[in-house]
């Protein structure tokens, strides 16, 4: 964070971007620091991947959170869909002991 705001024009940072098509990221609740572009996502070239790619976001705080200006292929994602994306779905645990 000190070189970002030391110069922070220096510093674009994104969420990320689609390397592989049907390609997932997902960040749940994570602190998103100013550093993050108000853009949140970058293509990797031109339009590749865009149209199968899913990019999501829920509950995020920080000033790097603010959706208002987010590429129209980013997503909220609903609060109804959000445990797909739990540690315990992707490694199939179990909650109970």
């Amino acid at each position: 964070m000190k070189e970002f705001q030391a110069s922070p024009k220096g510093h674009t940072n994104y969420l990320g971007r689609p390397w592989k098509e049907f390609s997932r990221t997902v960040f749940v609740k994570c602190n998103l620091e100013s550093l993050i572009s108000p853009d949140g996502w970058m293509p990797w070239s031109g339009d590749f991947a865009l149209k199968t790619l899913y990019y999501g976001e829920y509950k995020n705080t920080g000033p790097g959170s603010v959706r208002s200006k987010r590429v129209p292929w980013s997503s909220e994602i609903p609060e109804k869909h959000v445990d797909v994306y739990s540690v315990a779905s992707f490694i199939q645990a179990s909650t109970t002991a």
